[in-house]
C-alpha cells in the first residue's frame, strides 16, 4: 500500500492512508456527478470519517505535564508524542531550535481544566510535542536516541506516529526508530 501525503497546514504534514481515504476518494469521483443537495450531505459524512481517523487514539492516557485540553496527545495532526522535555538538561530546546521560546515552567493560558496550571513543571515535565521536532530532537542529538530521549508510551499517539512519514518537511525515520525501540509493545500493536 502507498503513502499518501496530502496538503500542508502551516507547515504541518498529515500523512493519511488506508480504507477511510480510497473511500473518500471513490466518493467524491461518485458524487461529483450528482446535484448539490445530494452530495453535501454525503461528502460532509465521509469528511467526518476521515477526520476522525486522523484524530487518533481516544484511548491514550494523559501526558502528565500538557495542560491543553484533556492532556492527551491526539487533538491535532501533529502534537502526537509525549516526551519527558522539561528537564534542566534536555537537548529538547536547542536540537529543535526551539532555544528562545521553552515554555515548560511557565503558564500557557489555553482555558479548561488545567489550562492555567503550570506547563511541564520539574514534577512532571512531559508534553505532547510535534512528530518533526521528536525526529529533529533525536536527529540532531549528539547521541540520538539514547537515554536522554524518554517517551510515555502510554500517552504516545504511536499508531499515528507509525502511520506518518514527513511532518513539517522532516523525515520521521529517526522518530519511527526510536519510538519502535523505547515502545516497542505499542508499535508491535498497531494495525498494518
Amino acid at each position: 500500500q502507498k503513502k499518501k501525503t496530502y496538503g500542508t497546514d502551516l507547515s504541518v504534514c498529515l500523512s493519511i492512508r488506508g480504507s477511510v481515504y480510497e473511500l473518500y476518494s471513490a466518493l467524491l469521483i461518485e458524487i461529483s456527478g450528482r446535484s448539490h443537495a445530494l452530495s453535501f450531505p454525503l461528502l460532509l459524512l465521509v469528511s467526518s470519517l476521515l477526520l476522525s481517523s486522523a484524530a487518533g487514539d481516544d484511548t491514550l492516557k494523559p501526558c502528565p505535564g500538557d495542560t491543553r485540553g484533556d492532556k492527551r496527545c491526539n487533538h491535532d495532526p501533529t502534537h502526537r508524542v509525549c516526551a519527558k522535555i522539561g528537564l534542566p538538561d534536555t537537548s529538547f530546546w536547542a536540537t529543535t531550535n526551539q532555544e528562545d521560546i521553552r515554555w515548560c515552567g511557565t503558564r500557557g493560558y489555553y482555558g479548561g481544566l488545567y489550562g492555567n496550571d503550570v506547563r511541564c513543571p520539574l514534577s512532571e515535565p512531559t508534553w505532547c510535542i510535534c512528530k518533526w521536532a521528536t525526529a529533529a530532537w533525536i536527529r540532531k542529538s549528539d547521541h540520538g536516541c539514547n537515554e536522554e530521549i524518554e517517551f510515555d508510551c502510554e500517552a504516545t499517539d504511536v499508531c499515528n506516529l507509525k502511520r506518518s512519514y514527513t511532518d513539517g518537511g522532516q523525515d520521521l525515520a529517526p522518530a519511527h526508530d526510536c519510538m519502535e525501540k523505547k515502545c516497542k509493545e505499542r508499535w508491535d500493536a498497531c494495525p498494518e
